[in-house]
């Protein structure tokens, strides 16, 4: 597991920057138990490890002892370190200063501080979920002549397929739209803005004419990715179980 090289673009698009939204990517990592790859500041020579513990209110973030104690002890003479893993098929990295020694659990650990920043890197095709019929996600698209309510049929942290009657109005390809809200089933109400990628007409068996809308999140906020991406996992989840 290498350390992902990110340009500038990446940062702005994957860098998660707030707290607490840090400490939840971390909770997740450790919750599942993910094998993390420790780097020294070399970024060629690396321990494989797991989070243990997250203590936000202490700043610290502790890690277990790999099985090579020459690594150990290379690691912690490191003046800094970089972590990767892979939690929910999404690329988690991030960086910290100085290692310490510790004891956690009774067992010897690693000790960082929190990260002030943390990359969660998906350049792979988005997963696209169809969305239930059962409970759906829909969406709020502030139009030129008003507020459109469109139905979402599909969704990925990328974007939306839409579906509007041609009664509540169409939307312009190329066009983007501000102050736009989607629903989502046990998740809540995000804002957020759509740009139109492509547009075109659908008659339905009843003879209803539909207007048919793919649509591209623009500047998603990281808190509003991961709660998409929660939502996709969770209702992905739900539905495997079913057939199992």
């Amino acid at each position: 597991m290498k350390i992902e090289l990110i340009t500038s673009e990446d940062a702005n698009r994957y860098l998660v920057r707030h707290a607490t939204e840090i400490e939840r990517v971390l909770r997740d990592v450790m919750r599942d138990k993910a094998i993390v790859a420790a780097y020294g500041e070399n970024g060629k020579d690396f321990l494989l490890t797991s989070i243990i513990a997250v203590e936000a209110k202490e700043n610290a973030l502790y890690l277990g002892y790999g099985p090579d104690e020459r690594l150990n002890t290379q690691f912690l003479d490191a003046h800094n370190a970089t972590f990767a893993t892979t939690h929910d098929q999404v690329r988690v990295q991030f960086s910290c200063g100085h290692v310490e020694p510790a004891v956690y659990g009774h067992e010897p650990a690693f000790r960082v501080a929190m990260p002030n920043e943390l990359l969660r890197l998906q350049r792979r095709e988005y997963y696209r979920l169809v969305t239930s019929v059962v409970n759906p996600v829909k969406c709020m698209i502030n139009a030129e002549a008003g507020m459109l309510e469109a139905l979402v049929v599909d969704i990925s942290i990328g974007g939306v397929g839409i579906l509007a009657y041609q009664e509540s109005g169409e939307l312009t390809a190329g066009e983007t739209y501000h102050g736009c809200r989607v629903s989502l089933p046990g998740s809540g109400e995000f804002a957020l803005s759509l740009a139109v990628c492509t547009t075109f007409e659908i008659t339905l068996k009843n003879g209803r004419h539909t207007h048919r809308a793919g649509c591209q999140f623009i500047d998603l906020p990281p808190s509003v990715e991961t709660e998409i991406q929660r939502y996709i996992i969770r209702v992905d989840r739900e539905r495997r179980t079913r057939y199992i």
